[in-house]
């Protein structure tokens, strides 16, 4: 569920129809329907559902339940019943004698107000819940069982060459983000996902819809692509100039040219 400022392209219309049917058969109970549409929702977006808790605390339930609301409930409702809730609260209890269930209350209208963040807390919950109803294993793997088929015996090969296979050659703007660690394993994965599934849609776009960086910064690190496959810089350079712009130092070309790996001529 990503938030862009552009039209709604094939992954933004696909991932809508998803949630919607995830909505709709979690809050019917259907197990299997929730099961079947999470792992669909976790090829397209895996960055969205980090691993299981495995130290001992309980892993995140609902918080629609906190806002009193259904789970399948518009993005309008959500807000409607979050402004309720604080009301509630605010004529029936102080903030500061109940900070903790007061800021528990802002984060839950915070996370399912964004569309992103929802859907993130969505599939979190929906695991919890999985694992609840005996659907999944206590591991969260959401990856459908395998039952192994016996083969009939047969005589074994004879050695080969062993052959490594070829690291697989990743656009060079998945490269920059990893380098300036935008983004992990997870978010490559999905992007990787993405682009299979819609060609056609430019990965820039795919960059900006997941919230990856901001318009800003994606002009800065096209700035840094013509630089990178011109060879005036390095991508260690890049890395360095690129997380002074990320942390508000600096932008991207400015610290290149005061840290001196630019000559300012490049962008006369």
């Amino acid at each position: 569920m990503a938030e862009t400022s552009g039209g709604a392209n094939r992954i933004e219309l696909e991932s809508q129809i998803l949630c919607a049917s995830l909505r709709q058969s979690w809050a019917i109970n259907d197990v299997k329907g929730v099961l079947t549409v999470v792992r669909q929702l976790y090829q397209l977006f895996p960055d969205l559902l980090p691993p299981p808790r495995t130290d001992g605390e309980k892993n995140a339930s609902s918080l629609y339940p906190l806002l009193g609301l259904q789970c399948d409930v518009s993005q309008t409702a959500v807000l409607s019943g979050y402004l309720r809730a604080v009301r509630v609260f605010l004529r029936q209890s102080s903030p500061r004698e109940r900070r903790e269930d007061y800021y528990r209350l802002l984060d839950a209208g915070y996370i399912l107000r964004k569309p992103r963040l929802r859907l993130s807390h969505d599939l979190v919950a929906v695991r919890t819940w999985l694992i609840e109803q005996k659907a999944i294993g206590e591991d969260g793997s959401l990856e459908p069982e395998v039952i192994p088929v016996a083969q009939p015996t047969a005589p074994l090969p004879k050695p080969q060459a062993i052959t490594v296979p070829m690291e697989e050659k990743l656009p060079l703007l998945i490269d920059m983000l990893k380098a300036c660690r935008v983004i992990g394993p997870a978010e490559v994965q999905a992007l990787k996902n993405q682009m299979a599934i819609a060609p056609e849609i430019p990965l820039k776009e795919l960059v900006l819809s997941a919230g990856y960086v901001t318009d800003t910064q994606m002009q800065s690190l096209q700035v840094g692509e013509y630089l990178l496959s011109s060879g005036q810089i390095s991508m260690h350079q890049l890395a360095v100039a690129m997380y002074d712009e990320l942390t508000g130092m600096c932008k991207m070309a400015e610290s290149l040219q005061v840290r001196g790996w630019l000559n300012t001529q490049s962008f006369s």
